[in-house]
């Protein structure tokens, strides 16, 4: 979910295999480092939700000390791969750690942490534009960026449904509370609304595919099943591949 939308940058201003390379290896140890600040910072309420509680420090397999080495560790493997990125993209950079670091906070003050969550995930877009290219942000960039951002909300919130029972003995605030009544209708004008910004980035062909992708994992999804919660956030992803895979196709064809 964190690899695609950097994928997609590099997609648009025809990055190298390096730049390829750096990006995949810094989202898999960037989000790494994220899920272990958010499971020290969520330890407590790990422990009472059912999908959680068995996780390793939630169930104390390791102590919180160990965590707090392993998330050094990771940020530390994160800034050795930071001093390859141009100024403008470090500097972005920076701003997306704090945000990753702020996330796991935000579910407490808000029934909208899948908004906040949306420009943390997908600030992978605007940075490897930055790093690859001088090019400037244009309303067809703008457009895309958020498409990207109601995709993170589409599937992040179907992935919330997973917890709603948990969250709501423990006080966790998320869309699925405010979704909970008619999860469909409201994701599925989100699945519009997000494919009219694709439409004006990507063209017709990629908003239709991705439109008809989502829509049909939103018609087998059960909102009252933890694990067909689970699996179809999952399914989500395919949903940033193929729009990447789309977009590389493009830089194929027209050199």
């Amino acid at each position: 979910m964190l690899l695609w939308p950097c994928f997609i940058g590099l997609a648009i201003c025809r990055g190298s295999f390096f730049d390829y390379l750096l990006f995949f290896l810094g989202a898999i140890i960037t989000r790494s480092a994220g899920c272990v600040i958010n499971d020290i910072i969520d330890v407590d309420f790990d422990k009472k939700v059912i999908r959680t509680k068995s996780r390793p420090l939630a169930s104390n397999q390791i102590t919180k000390k160990q965590a707090y080495i392993e998330a050094f560790l990771l940020l530390t493997l994160s800034g050795c791969l930071w001093i390859f990125l141009n100024k403008s993209a470090k500097f972005l950079s920076l701003i997306a750690l704090c945000m990753l670091a702020i996330y796991p906070f935000m579910k407490r003050f808000t029934y909208l942490p899948q908004v906040f969550l949306g420009f943390t995930f997908n600030i992978g877009l605007p940075i490897a534009i930055m790093h690859t290219s001088n090019l400037t942000f244009s309303w067809r960039l703008i457009n895309l960026f958020f498409s990207l951002i109601l995709w993170t909300i589409f599937y992040d919130s179907i992935y919330a449904f997973a917890d709603l029972k948990d969250d709501f003995k423990i006080g966790i605030k998320s869309t699925a509370i405010i979704m909970r009544k008619s999860p469909k209708l409201w994701l599925s004008l989100i699945n519009i609304l997000l494919h009219m910004l694709l439409f004006t980035s990507n063209g017709f062909f990629a908003a239709f595919v991705g439109a008809c992708f989502l829509q049909t994992l939103l018609i087998q999804w059960n909102p009252h099943d933890l694990d067909n919660c689970i699996k179809t956030f999952t399914y989500c992803h395919f949903w940033g591949l193929m729009e990447w895979l789309w977009l590389e196709f493009v830089r194929i064809i027209t050199p």
